[in-house]
């Protein structure tokens, strides 16, 4: 119908005056069609911009408007297809298209099939000679049912994401296990809390590492230290306010000396008391800078190699000053925090150990001589990854110390013999960028995940299982970092087609309006 529409439209463009039977039959069209697509032109021929939705170049321009804002606004930002008619109709669309509630939710629900039939085919189609290594984080998320994610960390492909009755390890294993089967994957260690069922499932179902999540386990820290801290540092604060003022009145009555002097000591003691409140905060601060920069692959002072060992110990130094805290601000530790956190600082340290061992696994598989190993282990891989660490940290205080570390690890590539050797040699950069990107000491990604998804069905009108699944495809396939890739893309290492695009060839025709040609087509809210 539209193509018709588009030939009599330029039919009635053409400089020479044509009647419906000259029309006809240059269009090759009936002369009831020709009268009736005439008149519907003529009745929505409203604004300036009608004639261009009339051209062909402006129906895929059109096509192209409709579904981009279903996607990106009804299925990516949960807005309302009420909401979305109101766009249209302010934008002027629905003399062109049918902008119907009911038109909008088809277009959104053939978008979403389109899209979860992309990841199928895609997906589907990916063969390896050898498994590929990854390393996940797990989490879940409760809204009407109980979500199960699974993340590979390094590239932020999304596993699995989907609705569960329960989060035991058994339903975790069943579906871990038909995406190893599926993709053909390695999974190297698990990023977790330290929920049960996740521990069970790396250690006796997966069979490797569970690494403590350093982020849940430094909020043991915040929970223990910062809530308190500030606590009593607001309630020293309001006493001072507060003797300040009867000292203020005391000598406003002329009181006795001895009464001026009882509470300008009462008045000195609390400010002891703060001092050592506010110096305690201080060394909270500093020892949740330590425990960031302790746990990492290399010294952030000397570049050098770092073992499970030499973390655990940096790690038990932390728990000391806790200690040391708590009992100088005689705060109660009634849920056991400390505890909780001391049981962790084994696991965050074994990481460290685990990664070195898969780095020298790798190397071994390149058959290279010895001074080339040393030389990317100790100079290239430093370098990388403290470059990586300082480009991708937001906090203004970690960065500076990461900018440290990176610029003593540069000059120290800049000033080896072998660096003008292997300068050009783009292969190892990569392997480093690679080798780096598996170091993951949190599983932060899969918690921001879930508070998108958390964020999306508070709008009030939850998450079906279909847009779940088109939600993860998106998140797979269409979005792109900084560098221009996309999670799928950096998990397999291989182009793929836009997804947008790749469901836009494959839409139907946009619906009609449903207004006749012989009615008056009124914008009405």
């Amino acid at each position: 119908m539209r193509e018709r529409r588009s030939k009599i439209f330029k039919l009635l463009c053409s400089a020479k005056k044509l009647s419906i039977r000259q029309m006809s039959k240059l269009a090759n069209i009936p002369k009831s069609s020709t009268h009736r697509h005439k008149k519907v032109i003529e009745a929505r021929n409203l604004y300036p911009e009608s004639g261009f939705w009339e051209t062909s170049e402006g129906q895929k321009y059109q096509h192209r408007l409709v579904v981009a804002t279903i996607l990106i606004f009804g299925v990516m930002c949960g807005v309302g297809a009420g909401k979305i008619r109101f766009y249209f109709k302010l934008i002027r669309l629905f003399t062109h298209v049918g902008i119907s509630e009911s038109s909008i939710r088809n277009i959104a629900n053939e978008i979403e099939n389109k899209i979860i039939e992309f990841q199928k085919h895609y997906e589907g189609g990916i063969n390896f000679e050898k498994p590929l290594e990854v390393i996940v984080g797990a989490d879940e998320t409760f809204f009407d049912k109980i979500i199960l994610v699974l993340m590979e960390l390094a590239s932020g492909y999304i596993l699995i994401e989907e609705e569960a009755s329960d989060r035991t390890y058994s339903t975790w294993m069943e579906k871990v296990q038909n995406i190893i089967n599926k993709i053909g994957l390695r999974i190297k260690y698990v990023v977790s809390d330290r929920a049960k069922a996740l521990i069970k499932l790396a250690l006796k179902g997966i069979k490797c590492l569970s690494v403590p999540d350093l982020f849940h386990a430094s909020n043991e820290i915040v929970k223990l230290l910062g809530l308190n801290l500030n606590r009593k540092l607001n309630s020293i604060q309001a006493k001072i306010e507060k003797a300040s003022a009867v000292l203020s009145i005391l000598i406003t009555l002329s009181k006795g000396p001895d009464e001026i002097r009882t509470q300008k000591l009462v008045i000195e003691n609390l400010i002891c008391e703060q001092a050592v409140i506010e110096s305690d905060i201080c060394k909270y601060k500093e020892l949740l800078h330590q425990l960031s920069i302790s746990a990492h692959a290399f010294n952030i002072a000397t570049s050098e190699r770092q073992t499970s060992a030499q973390i655990l110990i940096l790690l038990k130094e932390i728990v000391k000053l806790i200690e040391e805290i708590l009992s100088e601000c005689a705060i109660d530790d009634k849920k056991k925090r400390l505890n909780k956190f001391s049981k962790q600082v084994e696991g965050i340290a074994a990481l460290t150990d685990s990664w070195w061992l898969w780095a020298e696994e790798s190397l071994n598989s390149f058959q290279i001589d010895n001074d080339l190993k040393k030389w990317l282990i100790e100079v290239l891989l430093p370098f990388i990854y403290w470059k990586s660490q300082f480009t991708k940290t937001k906090n203004p205080k970690l960065k500076q110390s990461y900018q440290k570390a990176y610029e003593n690890a540069k000059l120290k590539l800049e000033r080896h013999p072998l660096t003008l050797l292997f300068e050009d040699r783009p292969e190892w950069v990569s392997w480093a960028e690679w080798m780096v990107s598996n170091f993951q000491r949190s599983s932060s990604a899969v918690e921001g995940r879930n508070g998108c998804l958390s964020q999306l069905r508070h709008n009030g009108r939850g998450l079906s299982g279909n847009r779940l699944r088109a939600l993860t495809a998106i998140h797979n396939f269409g979005l792109r970092r900084s560098d221009g890739t996309t999670a799928a893309e950096r998990l397999f290492r291989r182009d793929f087609p836009d997804i947008f695009e790749w469901v836009l060839e494959r839409m139907g025709e946009l619906p009609t309006p449903r207004i006749s040609a012989n009615s008056p087509m009124r914008l009405t809210f």
